[in-house]
């Protein structure tokens, strides 16, 4: 949900900050004070400010900052602040998930003023989910203010996104009136339930009723939600949705969501392939097959599969024009851990013109093999 590519409207930058006698005075505490490790404040941040000179490593920058923030907690924050005036997005980006890391009040103070309309999204948008990681009830309570106080598109759809992954108990009450809501548009309410599916907060019932949804936008939301679930209750209910949803693209997510339910059973998802006429929503048919024979111990589950479905995935992968296809098919036979997938995937790595595609058929063969041991 974050953007690339802006420019901060910061107030300078941080190296000739932290390196002005009068700034470090200020900010500096005393002289001594030791971390959980033993070393202390000041030589630590000293060696934080040289390392964000270094432009090449800026890796190394990042975990030494978020290490500095996890061992002086609060105390390092009026240090590290400085950073958040810095010219570059990632440097910025990476103060705010440091600050975050202190889990501290403090720190919740200083991310709240970077939620706002008008700003650089991708301050806002980090600022939002680093907030979204800290333990506070209070986190839940600050991110609904900012939400309703919002207009801009992304910075909304990323409030919302972070919410659904806070503790339901903190959000049950409001998600419950916005998914009511008349004035909520249905592909938003689409979106809030595939994620409260997604980020595994709120109860299944709770995205159950979605299914059967007159809005094909919700119902969408509520498939996507039940891919991310694994249950045994709901296989035979989303099969039974193939004959309502006509829509190629919608069929894909009612695929999706049936194969992640262990009371789907191979024979079921083999007939719903062969009886699939768009290619792409038989794809996603096929992978669910291969879902359910992964889950499955039967020997006959295993050798159907391998003789109608694996020489179909075989050429899809070795021929599909589109990466994302390859890699469906790619998952479709990993997913089966069958001896004949696992064949399939060294034919693939051998035969295909891609390094690398090559290499990830290669890494799932291996990955059968070694679950086989």
């Amino acid at each position: 949900m974050s953007s690339r590519g802006h420019e901060s409207q910061g107030k300078g930058d941080v190296r000739s900050i932290a390196e002005q006698p009068t700034s470090r005075q200020a900010i500096t505490p005393a002289r001594g004070e030791k971390s959980k490790t033993g070393g202390d404040l000041e030589s630590s941040f000293a060696r934080i400010r040289t390392l964000s000179q270094d432009k090449k490593n800026r890796i190394l920058f990042f975990q030494e900052l978020e290490r500095f923030c996890k061992e002086f907690g609060v105390d390092s924050l009026p240090l590290v602040k400085a950073f958040l005036n810095d010219p570059e997005w990632n440097v910025r980006c990476a103060t705010l998930r440091a600050i975050a890391l202190t889990d501290t009040g403090e720190a919740t103070e200083i991310l709240t003023e970077f939620i706002h309309d008008g700003g650089p999204i991708e301050d806002s948008a980090q600022a939002t989910i680093a907030m979204g990681g800290m333990s506070s009830p209070e986190v839940t309570h600050v991110l609904l203010q900012k939400l309703n106080g919002v207009t801009g598109k992304e910075l909304k759809g990323c409030l919302l996104d972070t919410l659904t992954d806070r503790p339901y108990d903190q959000t049950s009450g409001f998600f419950a009136g916005y998914l009511a809501s008349p004035d909520v548009p249905d592909e938003e309410k689409g979106e809030v339930i595939s994620g409260l599916g997604f980020h595994q907060t709120a109860p299944i019932e709770l995205i159950i009723p979605f299914i059967s949804n007159a809005s094909e936008e919700i119902r969408m939301g509520a498939y996507q939600a039940m891919a991310s679930r694994s249950d045994a209750t709901y296989g035979q209910m989303l099969m039974g949705r193939l004959q309502v949803e006509q829509d190629p693209a919608v069929r894909q997510k009612v695929y999706e969501a049936a194969g992640a339910q262990q009371d789907t059973l191979p024979y079921q998802m083999s007939a719903a392939a062969s009886q699939e006429s768009d290619p792409v929503a038989k794809l996603r048919a096929e992978r669910a097959w291969g879902m359910t024979v992964g889950r499955s111990q039967s020997s006959q589950d295993q050798r159907v599969f391998g003789a109608q479905a694996v020489p179909a995935l075989v050429q899809e992968a070795l021929n599909n024009p589109d990466p994302g296809e390859q890699r469906t098919a790619l998952q479709a036979l990993a997913f089966s851990r069958t001896d004949e997938a696992r064949s399939a995937l060294v034919k693939i790595s051998q035969e295909t013109t891609s390094q690398r595609l090559s290499k990830v058929a290669s890494d799932l063969a291996k990955q059968i093999t070694q679950k086989g041991n």
